[in-house]
């Protein structure tokens, strides 16, 4: 009997049990696909897949134990091996993420075997004779409008279902494919960041069915989305050649980008008619509207109200812009009753009929013969359910990566909680629980000074290009798979102010985002995880602790993919930007903004004659600071840097800041934290604010200015000789390295004026 999917997904376990495993003739082709030519596999240490000689400790995957590559190939093995009565691909993904095989030290065992295991199903099956192999990849685009578009009522806890319903869909479809082509999850190639790529048997039938439901999701995603979401849907036939060739595969992976490509630019092609017709709103007032996605086309049959679940339709017309009442469509409403939910949420639940209690909160999504699916991360008891693990291996189930961090009103300080309660009782007219999502109010005080909230966009440079070049279905599952775990599992670690390898959370006041709370885990930063994709990420919080996070992120991602925390070996490069907002301030223009300064830092250089140099972070980003530097000439233009590279940071930003905080201290004013500086004064600051002018005008000529101020501050009667020298080495830089570091103080001086105001 031939060797199926499944029994190559059991010779993965045996191999990690038994540390060696013999390729037998039967499932040969398919390891000869997946580009093993040894007939015999050991054991041996993963190197980096992003390059570089660092490997990787074996290790099981751990939703609190950040593995990171290391500079020497350990040998020792026996903490990746299965038990006895440990089996299938949930505990091949366990135990074998982090080790390689003889064939390929670039590869863990776990992607090898699952690969070799989804073409061996294809060679199996009884389709195409010439084209065997069916690759279907899916590309989403609109997910930014879809989740930042929104108002920003209980905006934090909406924002995160509809993040959460985005990361779903991708499970949800998939799920819909495979169960229609009668394929094992062996066939996911990888899934996240906005779409998916499956390797299935080409079946009669299967291409029709595929496009058919690209139909079915695309009218869903109208209605829903109104035409901001579209789902590209392509399933491209293949034979051998194109899996064993690089350059054949190559070729077909940009085929089959060019045809999802077409598919986007024509999208809602089949819709037109639907899309052009006009309508008049079915809600006439801005109170009826959605007041989360502002809304006015929904019958009032599709409203209700947020807290007590009324629907519109039963409500007098003259009474429905009472301010009692707040108005919702019926998806947001079950995505409001989701939203705080996610955050300790441990399993997902997926339904054939719809759930009959409406405090569970659910999402509606549309299965392949356009009938709707529901998903809770509720049990209903005498409902059949399939059932996925969040961010675990604990048991069979399948898993799905989720960044779930995400700060509670009870975990904030009473400061912090009595500034939310007043405003959410003036607002919303309740009281908030301990286990309510903290809202942007309560965030924002929680900063250190000023109270404003930080909004945070990162993004992997050059990750089209890095892509691009994969040759093999098994470097694209494991890059793909790799990148999925640091930003949706180790990502809720670092908020969490857990670095891995005893490194320390960047901490420019002291804030001890290390302390533990009775449970033993970290006290954690004050901040919320918004969306992550792939790739990248959007994040608010406090805004001094968003800012420092950005520095973590960077420093934990260029060790995960083969660099090091002091950035002597470069990793994958990520770029950030960082713009500071009131409370109020609209959600979708935080995330708008915040994006325009991730642009300037993926588009900015150093210097005139230099190149475009990506690996950056603009800090305190704002239209201003933008326009002033436009209006300058080109030689002074780069006297004004609004973005810094990460190496800069590291040398020069984050020790002057934290030598300005050696200047004062952190201090409570009635429960507000606030720098307070005694070695010198504000005037000094405004000081430096003029030399930082003096310099764009003059150039090294500012440097007898700041001998002036520095003076000043030397003499003052709180400085000592050390402190001064530390200051002084930061401030007053003549040597030909450091020449440009007073381009960027005016970043640093920001940060300290921020750290100061009292509210």
């Amino acid at each position: 009997m031939a060797r199926s999917g499944q029994d190559i997904i059991e010779f993965g376990i045996t191999l990690l049990r038994e540390h060696l495993w013999n390729v037998s003739a039967d499932v040969a082709e398919a390891f000869r696909l997946a580009g093993v030519r040894e007939s015999e596999l050991t054991l041996a240490a993963l190197k980096s897949p992003f390059g570089g000689d660092m490997y990787f400790k074996p290790a099981q995957l751990s939703v609190t134990a950040m593995n990171y590559p290391d500079s020497e190939a350990p040998p020792d093995f026996s903490c990746v091996e299965p038990g006895e009565d440990e089996h299938g691909l949930t505990a091949l993904e366990k135990y074998g993420s982090f080790v390689a095989t003889n064939a390929n030290e670039s590869l863990p065992v776990c992607h090898l075997f699952k690969t070799a295991a989804a073409i061996q199903d294809c060679l199996l099956a009884d389709g195409d004779s010439e084209k065997p192999f069916l690759l279907v990849s899916a590309d989403f685009s609109g997910i930014q409008d879809t989740v930042y578009t929104i108002s920003s009522k209980g905006a934090l806890k909406t924002l995160r279902a509809r993040s959460f319903m985005l990361e779903l869909l991708t499970e949800h479809i998939v799920y819909e494919i495979l169960h229609s082509c009668q394929a094992e999850r062996q066939a996911i190639i990888y899934s996240g960041g906005g779409g998916f790529s499956l390797l299935l048997p080409n079946r009669a039938g299967v291409v029709t069915a595929i496009e058919g439901y690209r139909e079915v999701l695309n009218r869903w995603a109208l209605q829903e989305f109104s035409g901001k979401f579209f789902i590209a849907l392509d399933a491209t036939p293949c034979n051998a050649a194109s899996l064993e060739s690089e350059a054949d595969f190559t070729a077909l992976r940009q085929c089959q980008s060019e045809s999802l490509d077409k598919l986007k630019r024509q999208k809602f092609l089949k819709q037109l008619d639907e899309l052009f017709t006009p309508t008049m709103p079915k809600q006439l007032t801005t109170r009826t509207e959605c007041q989360i996605t502002r809304r006015d086309d929904l019958l009032p049959e599709k409203m209700r109200d947020r807290e007590k679940g009324t629907f519109m339709s039963s409500v007098p017309h003259e009474r429905r812009d009472d301010d009692c009442y707040t108005w919702l469509s019926e998806s947001c409403f079950h995505q409001f009753r989701l939203g705080d939910k996610l955050i300790d949420a441990k399993k997902v639940y997926r339904y054939e009929e719809k759930p009959d209690k409406d405090k569970i909160g659910y999402l509606t999504l549309k299965g392949i013969n356009d009938q709707d699916v529901y998903y809770s991360i509720d049990k209903i008891v005498q409902k059949d359910a399939d059932v996925w693990q969040i961010n675990s291996w604990e048991s069979t189930s399948p898993t799905v990566l989720y960044a779930q961090y995400v700060r509670k009103h009870g975990e904030l300080s009473d400061f912090a909680k009595e500034a939310e309660r007043e405003s959410i009782e003036s607002v919303e007219g309740r009281t908030p629980k301990n286990d309510d999502t903290a809202t942007f109010e309560g965030l924002a005080s929680s900063s250190c000074g000023a109270d404003l909230i930080g909004a945070l966009r990162m993004d992997v440079d050059d990750m089209g290009k890095m892509f691009s070049k994969i040759a093999s279905l098994p470097e694209l599952s494991v890059k793909s798979r790799m990148l999925n775990l640091f930003f949706k599992v180790y990502l809720n670690e670092i908020c969490a102010g857990n670095l891995g390898k005893e490194e320390k959370p960047t901490d420019i006041v002291g804030k001890n985002y290390q302390e533990k709370n009775p449970d033993g885990t970290n006290k954690g930063r004050n901040v919320s995880v918004v969306y992550v994709g792939g790739d990248d990420l959007f994040i608010l919080g406090a805004w001094d602790e968003t800012a420092e996070l950005a520095f973590d992120i960077q420093r934990c991602f260029a060790c995960f993919t083969g660099g090091s925390f002091d950035s002597e070996k470069k990793g994958c490069g990520i770029s950030g930007g960082l713009t500071l907002h009131q409370p109020k301030f609209p959600l979708y223009q935080m995330a708008q903004k915040s994006g325009e300064a991730e642009h300037v830092a993926k588009n900015d250089k150093d210097t005139i004659y230099g190149d475009i140099e990506k690996n950056r972070i603009a800090l305190f980003y704002d239209d201003s600071k933008y326009q002033r530097r436009l209006k300058m000439k080109t030689p002074e233009r780069y006297r004004y840097m609004l973005s810094m590279t990460w190496n800069l940071s590291g040398d020069f930003l984050i020790p002057l800041m934290k030598t300005y905080c050696e200047c004062g201290s952190l201090k409570s004013q009635d429960g507000r934290l606030v720098l307070e500086i005694d070695k010198f004064s504000y005037q000094t600051i405004e000081k430096w604010f003029a030399v930082i002018e003096k310099y764009q005008e003059s150039y090294m000529l500012y440097l007898p200015t700041m001998a002036r101020v520095m003076k000043q501050v030397e003499e003052g009667k709180n400085m000592n000789a050390d402190l001064f020298k530390k200051l002084f080495s930061y401030l007053y830089t003549n040597e030909e390295s450091k020449k440009n570091w007073i381009s960027h103080l005016h970043i640093a001086l920001n940060w300290l004026s921020f750290l100061r105001r009292t509210k």
